[in-house]
């Protein structure tokens, strides 16, 4: 029988949450025009500069729409098709401009000012409404507690892969890692640890049968599926390959060496079908499980990245050997947000995720800022958004502020300084610039900057950057989850393809709740994608989609997805929900190499042809840092090239005064 519709009425639709904005971007078209002048006025006015000094301005507080929220982009998107912003000067000078104030561009301005001394004069600008770029934070209060949740970047990844550089900086900063990690993990997976399992909802629409089903530890997997709504067709191939000893025909005598270069070189679906024999029939099932750190389904991931990451079937017979991380390889897609569906145990999570390490870089720059000097101070600390750009504060961070236009006063070869332009509040000021870093997204640096060369533009709007939307759902309470002892969803053909429990990570001063019949955080993550593109048009593709959906649109989804979820659980979203958070990145992470579709040596060494490498070239005054220099989306690369950054900038600076 097919699934009623449920009414917007039914769905709580018209129930009072926290408020939302529907300007979501609706008005971008599909072809990537910019919202109308009226609206980017009414943007504009939204973004007022005068917000930032306003006492109750305070960003990690809002809900709705946020990450790439509306009134960050639109002068961005002006420049991009062509519209010219003529500023004036601001008569402001700074040793350094950062454009950009996400964790590599507070990390460059950190390493400088290490260096050039507590009286170097630096600016920090970012389109944003608040500071750490990915690296954000969600704060909500009910009924008189405050609970914190990540907004995009979750983790500290394998901190045993660190540079001495970025785990340097860190505790330098603050944060002794291991301290941290001994009196936190036991948090990690704490609902687990109380006896709540995994789950995945099959939908009507994609399976031909609707259901939650749970897989217990230890539960055969043939059992598991055959308690599944799955037609028997789709039941008997995927007991047969969990449970048969399948052979990969084309690897059969191969050495452990030529199993893998074969592996890197095909899908995980080829893999499937045409090695192991499988019917597609059994593929919907696989669909949206590399979303979390791919992106895309695994139509376009290589085999041997789903061998390396684990979980996936149908590799045990060839029994290869470990090999740990193959130069960049295992970065290929690979996501700063931990794993999914259970947390990587020897991972690093902060309640709001890695917005504590842009809180505390923050807290160094500018002191008066945030209260309080410990890292156990931090987690409850409320910014003073005023204090981060005061006169006479030799760092100040610019918020609300889209970069349009940088370039040197005079030949590049002997200019003494850098005009950097910016929008805020519908003007554009000017501000002179001795060096300056850009710490935005390669993508953007060809359109505000036009002293590149065509090949090193070419290579800066080379990489794709990965969309993805972290929504984050308060709940009441989450007594549904325990009735159906279940703390984690995957749903691989509804809107949002993962649902879990956010941790209750409790550190320092701040107190997560713990039991569920306390308010908790519902953490949803979609990777808009389109399925049997090839893998750039996928992001890109992904990108327009997610700039085009209204927030409208996501809670409709969202609160529809709960309840058919958790419907037997007693949910009733028109009840439970307390408030949405949509973070939507449609420039989300750095884009990998993936040896499929480029050059295989681009995805496993390190060279110096990649595109990134060219990209990142410095020139003249200007350098070049962000995690898109390394191709890579963790946090850690973000920060080495920040110090890369910085160090160019410092050495130009030593030229200059010499």
């Amino acid at each position: 029988m097919k699934r009623k519709t449920p009414t917007d009425l039914e769905l709580g639709m018209g129930r009072k949450i926290d408020r939302r904005d529907f300007l979501s971007g609706a008005s971008i078209a599909l072809t990537g025009a910019i919202v109308c002048p009226s609206l980017r006025s009414a943007y504009a006015q939204q973004a007022d500069i005068g917000q930032q000094f306003d006492p109750d301005y305070y960003p990690p507080g809002e809900p709705g729409l946020r990450g790439s929220h509306p009134g960050s982009f639109e002068a961005g998107h002006g420049v991009r098709d062509g519209e010219t912003f003529l500023g004036t000067s601001s008569g402001e000078e700074f040793d350094l401009v950062v454009v950009g104030g996400g964790i590599s561009g507070l990390s460059a301005a950190w390493f400088y000012r290490q260096s050039a001394g507590p009286d170097a004069r630096i600016l920090i600008i970012d389109n944003h409404d608040d500071f750490g770029g990915h690296a954000k934070r969600n704060e909500y209060r009910l009924d008189g507690r405050t609970i914190l949740v990540n907004g995009g970047t979750l983790n500290i990844e394998q901190p045993a892969n660190y540079s001495t550089v970025a785990m340097g900086m860190l505790r330098e900063i603050g944060i002794d890692v291991a301290a941290y990690q001994s009196q936190t993990q036991d948090m990690v997976n704490y609902h687990r640890n109380i006896g709540l399992d995994g789950a995945t909802y099959f939908d009507e629409e994609t399976f031909g049968g609707e259901g939650l089903v749970a897989r217990s530890p230890g539960q055969r997997w043939d059992e598991f599926f055959e308690s599944t709504p799955l037609p028997d067709r789709s039941k008997a191939e995927l007991k047969r390959l969990y449970s048969e000893q399948l052979v990969a025909k084309s690897l059969v005598g191969l050495s452990d060496a030529e199993k893998k270069d074969k592996l890197i070189g095909m899908s995980y679906n080829d893999y499937l079908t045409q090695e192991l024999g499988i019917d597609p029939v059994a593929l919907p099932f696989f669909q949206s499980r590399p979303h979390f750190r791919f992106y895309m389904g695994p139509e376009q991931v290589s085999a041997y990245a789903c061998w390396q990451m684990g979980g996936y079937p149908g590799f045990e017979h060839l029994a290869l050997k470990a090999t740990g991380n193959i130069g960049p390889l295992h970065h290929i897609g690979g996501s700063q947000h931990g794993r999914e569906p259970e947390y990587n145990e020897s991972s690093v999570y902060f309640p709001d995720g890695n917005a504590t390490i842009a809180r505390m870089l923050v807290r160094r720059l500018l002191p008066e800022a945030i209260p309080g000097e410990t890292l156990d101070d931090l987690f409850t600390a409320r910014v003073n958004y005023a204090a981060l750009d005061a006169n006479g504060s030799p760092v100040r961070i610019r918020l609300n502020s889209t970069a349009v236009r940088v370039a040197h006063n005079g030949s590049i070869d002997s200019a003494r300084d850098v005009d950097v332009s910016y929008v805020n509040a519908g003007h554009t000021a000017t501000v002179k610039a001795r060096n300056v870093i850009f710490g935005c997204w390669h993508n953007v640096i060809p359109y505000i900057c036009d002293d590149f060369s065509a090949a090193q533009k070419d290579a800066q709007l080379y990489g794709i950057k990965a969309p993805r939307v972290y929504t984050n759902v308060l709940l009441r309470t989450g007594a549904a989850f325990g009735r159906l002892g279940i703390n984690r969803i995957t749903s691989p053909g509804l809107f949002h393809t993962s649902t879990s429990l956010h941790m209750p990570i409790s550190a320092g001063n701040y107190r997560a709740p713990t039991r569920l019949d306390e308010p908790v955080i519902v953490k949803m993550h979609r990777a808009p994608n389109a399925p049997g593109m090839p893998r750039r048009e996928q992001l890109r593709l992904g990108r327009y989609d997610l700039l085009n959906t209204t927030f409208e649109t996501f809670e409709r989804n969202i609160r529809d997805q709960l309840n058919r979820m958790l419907g037997e659980g007693g949910f009733d979203a028109a009840r439970d929900i307390a408030a949405i958070t949509v973070n939507r990145w449609p420039h989300g992470n750095a884009y990998a190499y993936d040896p499929l579709t480029e050059p295989r040596h681009w995805a496993m060494y390190a060279t110096d042809d990649r595109p990134c490498v060219v990209a990142r070239q410095q020139l003249g005054r200007i350098s070049i840092a962000n995690s898109d220099a390394a191709a890579s989306p963790f946090t850690d690369a973000a920060i080495d090239q920040g110090h890369r950054a910085a160090r160019e900038a410092l050495a130009d600076r030593f030229i200059m005064d010499s």
